[in-house]
């Protein structure tokens, strides 16, 4: 499975329940920590994840509380700063 792929996936499952247990976590620090991406790729990846989960989050026009939690959740586990998030998504959970 090429690379990115596999961690668009697991970052969609990690994040699915709007909880990351610490063996997610784990699963997640030891891969990106593989080496087999790129820093580069990492933020392609995570940046497209970003705005696909912003996309999925909105499409019903309400984010609710479970929804705000995940996005959370996400800015948390993966360190995001401000600038990699939607103004939009900085806006909700404000």
């Amino acid at each position: 499975m090429d690379p990115k792929r596999k961690l668009k996936g697991m970052l969609a499952r990690i994040f699915s329940d709007a909880v990351a247990e610490e063996s997610e976590r784990k699963e997640l620090a030891d891969y990106l920590g593989s080496g087999v991406l790129t820093d580069a790729e990492v933020k392609e990846v995570i940046a497209d994840f970003v705005a696909t989960t912003w996309k999925i989050t909105i499409a019903d026009g309400v984010v609710s509380d479970r929804e705000k939690d995940r996005l959370r959740e996400i800015v948390s586990v993966l360190a995001l700063s401000d600038d990699a998030l939607p103004p939009e998504w900085r806006a909700a959970l404000a």
